[in-house]
């Protein structure tokens, strides 16, 4: 990774979600966003999309494309036109692709990320990988069940997904893939090389893949092994982000003094709900103090 630290953001968001929130989280902590890019699957019917829209750069919301709903191929689909627009539109070194139950908790996650993509040039993808944030192993069977099934027999039923599926896992396996390796999809950080080689492959723009029953977190994961990347460990016990599949990982305030700076997901925590866990984290941001944007002059 060459010069700075700059970060681009990705994220999908439902006609269930308050994507305004998960924005406002970005543009507090980021250091100087060079673009955050919203994937309207309301089809522009609620008013929080408009909100969005009114804000202006770096803020960019994109109708969805036309898929299947779900968190399969459909979403691969929707993640990757948001991929594509960041690529095509703006300069960045690093991308936090976001569900939008998922929040910014505090700033300093591009030096972090930055740091780790810089020390090993072959890092492609951070996230919650190996381990999670309480320390234990992640599971990555079911993401290898549902690759060998579409790469199999079953798969052809679907002879053109089944092609691409094999093609891809070759290409991955002669990199060191292991089946179903993978980070959370709920937040992850990619570098832009890794990204800009998935694109320059073409993989970016696969109409195959929209019928695949694999997550979608699973497919980048496969795409960024097969593009000569491998992933990482950012979400263990002493790292800045802290997920889960569902729900919190801990309490709010837990994940405050641990000082994580990515959370997934904030839908409840035990008997706590979301709105009362966003308004938590939205008191925080109140108490943040302002910066001023990268390209702005120092004070004298």
């Amino acid at each position: 990774m060459t010069g700075g630290r700059r970060l681009a953001a990705v994220l999908p968001a439902g006609p269930d979600d308050d994507a305004p929130d998960t924005v406002a989280s970005v543009l507090c902590y980021s250091e100087d966003p060079a673009l955050i890019v919203v994937i309207d699957d309301t089809r522009g019917r609620v008013p929080e999309m408009r909100r969005l829209r009114e804000l202006g750069p770096p803020v960019v919301v994109l109708p969805a494309p036309s898929t299947p709903p779900g968190t399969y191929g459909g979403l691969w689909a929707k993640l990757a036109a948001g991929l594509r627009h960041a690529l095509e539109n703006a300069e960045f070194d690093l991308l936090l692709r976001l569900d939008a139950d998922a929040l910014m908790l505090g700033p300093g996650l591009e030096a972090a990320a930055a740091k780790r993509f810089t020390d090993d040039p072959a890092l492609g993808l951070l996230g919650s990988y190996r381990y999670g944030p309480d320390g234990g192993s992640r599971d990555w069977t079911q993401a290898g069940r549902a690759l060998h099934s579409e790469a199999g027999l079953r798969g052809l039923r679907r002879p053109a997904l089944r092609r691409r599926m094999r093609d891809l896992l070759e290409q991955a396996r002669a990199n060191g893939y292991v089946t179903g390796e993978h980070v959370l999809g709920g937040a992850c950080v990619y570098s832009h090389e890794a990204l800009r080689a998935i694109y320059d492959r073409g993989w970016l723009d696969l109409p195959e893949l929209v019928g695949t029953k694999t997550g979608e977190d699973h497919i980048y994961a496969l795409l960024t092994v097969a593009a000569g990347y491998h992933l990482a460990d950012f979400g263990g016990p002493d790292d800045p982000l802290a997920l889960r599949w569902r729900g919190l990982p801990s309490s709010p305030e837990q994940l405050v003094d641990e000082g994580r700076l990515v959370t997934h997901s904030v839908r409840f925590w035990q008997d706590t709900g979301e709105r009362e866990i966003r308004d938590f984290f939205a008191a925080r941001r109140h108490l943040a103090p302002r910066r001023a944007p990268r390209s702005a002059p120092e004070p004298s």
